[in-house]
């Protein structure tokens, strides 16, 4: 299934109409299929800020075809903050063990733009998407705690990461929501409240309403929050290593 798009700015629509013509004028029959995906279908999309991530599905992916479609990618990356992800058909079924929760987002919510990206068709097994839920949350924690020893706790540093930290740990908390048969709401926030309640975790409704675009708190608050944070991804990954055994 493929939903229909969030993104409503004619701008980046016209955008990507640009860019599947250009990729298609460059790769010619290489070019399988294009879709959006990510935060622009869910709704969770801030024009400058957010990156507009599209699936470039080609016939091979060796160097000479990667160099026919670098122009068009990188223009786009500079202008419109635009993502590229080119697989193959076949990286993209072995993508479904190597990286599930990456595949999995992608079939919950994508726009095919072109041709035909074949993502209906994969199986993510529900063990491999466990078993990844718990590998990215105790590595968000690590990058977090990797930052606070090599840059000197500074606060701005730590933000930072916390901010980063937030758009990833939303899209495993979907596929932990997923995996419960929970409902997953669109938004962010809503997601996160939602996780936070299913949980049992109340610590973590309070990084719903957390954005990068917003100025952050005093450098006290600021590192409390961090603080938090990090409690709150070590709850989080007892809880799904838990549920896991079960």
């Amino acid at each position: 299934m493929s939903p229909v798009t969030q993104v409503s700015q004619p701008e980046v629509e016209q955008a990507l109409q640009a860019l599947v013509a250009d990729l298609r004028a460059k790769g010619d029959d290489n070019i399988l299929g294009i879709a959006l995906y990510g935060g622009a279908v869910k709704g969770r999309f801030t024009p400058g800020i957010s990156d507009i991530n599209v699936l470039v599905v080609v016939r091979e992916a060796g160097l000479g075809s990667l160099e026919a479609l670098a122009p068009v990618l990188t223009a786009a990356r500079r202008g419109h903050l635009v993502t590229a992800f080119v697989a193959t058909a076949d990286d993209l079924r072995q993508s479904a063990h190597l990286f599930p929760i990456k595949i999995k987002d992608m079939q919950a919510a994508h726009r095919v733009l072109f041709g035909k990206v074949g993502l209906d068709a994969i199986q993510v097994e529900p063990d491999a998407l466990r078993l990844r839920a718990l590998q990215e949350l105790r590595n968000a924690e690590f990058r977090l705690r990797q930052r606070a020893v090599e840059r000197g706790a500074d606060t701005e540093v730590l933000w930072g990461g916390l901010l980063r930290s937030l758009p990833k740990m939303a899209v495993t908390l979907e596929t932990v929501l997923r995996l419960r048969g929970e409902a997953v709401p669109g938004d962010r926030p809503g997601l996160i409240r939602a996780a936070a309640r299913a949980l049992g975790l109340e610590a973590l409704a309070k990084f719903a309403s957390i954005h990068r675009h917003e100025r952050r708190p005093d450098d006290p608050a600021a590192r409390a929050l961090v603080g938090e944070y990090l409690q709150v991804l070590a709850a989080l990954s007892a809880r799904i290593e838990q549920e896991f055994r079960r």
